[in-house]
């Protein structure tokens, strides 16, 4: 039976490994219904046409073309089923064969398998969606706009109401992106709330997150950016508003250090100056302190 294949590309995404230049494309081919009995596929426009409930459980066939190399044009290509959000069968190229999760999927697994034209059916398929393709990515990854990334604080701690900080990226593109919230490196997903990603009115985008918290002393909180411009996720440290920059850190440490030396060497000149002046009071007439009145009167009898 041959197959139609409808597709559009609904996502653009760097690979979880930094050693993965491109980012996988994963395209919505079909929408299938699974009867009471028997298996039917109905081939849609998945992404456009929405699904009437027909009393039967519903399910989804993507493809995904990874890239190792788009130059070269290495790249993965798989096949995943999805019954009632559960993988049930994938298929991928480097291993060569179908592989079910469920009774059903080794089903229809070991069916394809048997197959003898499946392997020129995924050739075919490969060619149209993965090599057919690189073009097109090299043109969006010309396009392609990393995001400036700012933490600023809306609202400071005041008795028992928390802080509300914001994480902003702008200037990005394409528009798929993710910010997470950090705390001493873990993701925090209580009191956040994120805005949906914002046209600029030209080709770039912007998102805004705020996270409301209760500072406590040595933890770190920080926000997080994925986007396919990244090779690493972007973070940022918050540093509160109270905390000196660093260069201004720099300068009242060094002013502190030379005054405490400074003071240490006023110091030790002033006990040397002391033990000198002893020292010559000793050698001359013992430094005998003699009343004003006597020399007065001494002075007077002389006369």
């Amino acid at each position: 039976m041959g197959v139609v294949l409808f597709y559009t590309i609904h996502s653009l995404r760097r690979g979880l490994f930094p050693s993965l230049q491109l980012q996988c494309i994963t395209m919505d081919m079909t929408l299938f219904t699974f009867g009471p009995t028997v298996p039917l596929f109905l081939f849609t426009l998945g992404s456009f046409i929405p699904l009437v409930s027909l009393d039967s459980a519903f399910g989804q066939m993507s493809a995904c073309c990874t890239y190792q190399s788009i130059e070269k044009a290495l790249f993965e290509y798989e096949i995943k089923y999805t019954y009632n959000k559960t993988l049930f069968m994938e298929y991928n190229s480097t291993r060569g064969n179908w592989m079910g999760f469920t009774p059903l999927g080794v089903f229809w697994a070991n069916i394809y398998n048997r197959d003898p034209w499946d392997p020129e059916q995924r050739k075919v398929e490969q060619l149209m969606l993965c090599s057919e393709t690189i073009h097109v990515l090299k043109d969006l990854m010309s396009m392609l706009a990393a995001p400036s990334l700012k933490l600023t604080s809306v609202k400071q701690p005041s008795g028992t109401h928390p802080a509300l900080l914001l994480c902003s990226a702008y200037n990005f593109y394409p528009q798929d992106i993710e910010l997470t919230w950090l705390q001493n490196g873990q993701e925090v997903t209580s009191g956040v709330s994120s805005t949906e990603v914002l046209s600029d009115g030209d080709m770039y985008y912007q998102i805004h997150s705020y996270l409301e918290y209760s500072p406590k002393l040595g933890e770190e909180i920080s926000c997080m950016v994925e986007h396919v411009s990244l090779s690493e996720p972007l973070v940022q440290a918050w540093d509160p508003p109270h905390s000196l920059p660093w260069s201004e850190r720099v300068k009242i440490v060094l002013g502190t250090l030379f005054l405490v030396v400074g003071l240490t060497m006023l110091a030790i000149g002033y006990v040397k100056h002391k033990k000198h002046s002893a020292a010559l009071c000793t050698i001359g007439q013992g430094c005998q302190r003699v009343p004003v009145e006597v020399v007065q009167e001494t002075e007077a009898s002389s006369d």
